[in-house]
């Protein structure tokens, strides 16, 4: 059975998926309730069990540099360059939350069943769930950079503890994007298997719906900053019961989001060929030309819910991390 569903959402799975806008999204949520703490930069100094794409794995710091990526007139995140050596804490956690999309997790042999979603980024970076099974580890690596991080605040390590920190963020954020947690409806999946414009239109709404949230942000819309600003903490149990939580909320969303792409941008979906470079299947131009005809308003009333309550879980987990970490 196992094998079987492989098989049937290999069609459907782009090379490289992550949510677009990271920066943005890890920025509004981290700059009020991290510490205004200045920290000095440290070497790279760790034996970990992971092992990456070394060609494209950055160790040195990169604050201040050019490392943030999106169309002409994009309002971004601050990102000053390091004063003396330092460089605030909101900034670390900011400009590496979107570290792992640098090409660390691309092209490593990490599953037996990779070669179905075309890289191994997939692996690390998805969790699906089909038919009641599931497949891929997104949700280990959140919990193995929440460790990491834990010992690099334990050593005293402040730079590393907030740069794997940075990189935790980045994988529960990638699960709250709900087709991290599923390619499509069970009958898109069985469809694509005969229709290659199915399979064009389930990929090009990944697509999509990664860059639609970086518009939303990125543009400066007032009420998606305000979303993610004044979102309340949510305190949970564990980690675990943050990642069950947050995957269950992704998928609840699915059906209506999913429902809303198709009727928006229909057929263009099943036409337009995109690659790994962002607004290649809707330009940001292109989603602000929709929204002035009104046809996003329910995309984007189920986008914001999602990410208040996204916002919410992610800024309880932070407080009571950094409430953990002082201790140390």
């Amino acid at each position: 059975m196992r094998t079987i569903l492989f098989v049937l959402f290999v069609a459907v799975s782009a090379l490289v998926f992550s949510w677009s806008g990271h920066e943005g999204l890890t920025y509004y949520i981290v700059k009020d309730i991290v510490p205004d703490e200045m920290v000095k930069i440290t070497p790279y100094t760790y034996q970990e069990e992971r092992f990456y794409n070394l060609s494209k794995l950055v160790l040195e710091d990169v604050c201040g540099k050019d490392t943030m990526e999106a169309w002409e007139g994009a309002l971004l995140p601050p990102n000053p360059s390091p004063v003396d050596g330092k460089v605030p804490a909101w900034q670390i956690l900011t400009v590496y939350s979107s570290e792992p999309d640098w090409g660390m997790d691309q092209g490593l042999g990490l599953s037996s069943y990779q070669f179905l979603i075309g890289n191994s980024q997939g692996v690390r970076h998805m969790k699906y769930r089909i038919m009641g099974l599931e497949f891929f580890e997104a949700d280990k690596s959140f919990y193995y950079f929440h460790d990491l991080a834990k010992e690099a605040f334990r050593k005293g390590d402040r730079y590393w503890g907030y740069r794997f920190l940075a990189r935790a963020l980045h994988y529960i954020e990638d699960l709250s994007q709900p087709y991290h947690n599923t390619p499509g409806e069970v009958g898109e999946i069985l469809q694509s298997l005969f229709d290659r414009s199915i399979m064009k239109m389930l990929m090009n709404a990944h697509y999509v719906y990664d860059d639609y949230l970086a518009y939303l942000i990125y543009s400066g819309d007032e009420e998606t900053i305000r979303t993610i600003e004044e979102a309340e903490p949510i305190f949970l149990k564990s980690e675990w019961h943050l990642v069950q939580g947050i995957r269950e909320l992704a998928l609840s969303y699915f059906p209506k989001i999913h429902r809303e792409l198709k009727k928006v941008f229909g057929d263009r979906l099943k036409e337009r060929s995109g690659n790994l470079k962002s607004f290649t299947v809707v330009s940001a131009e292109e989603f602000k030309e929709a929204d002035k005809r009104g046809d996003l308003v329910n995309l984007k009333r189920y986008t914001l819910e999602l990410v208040r309550k996204v916002s919410s879980y992610l800024k309880g987990y932070l407080i009571d991390f950094l409430k953990t970490v002082r201790s140390f």
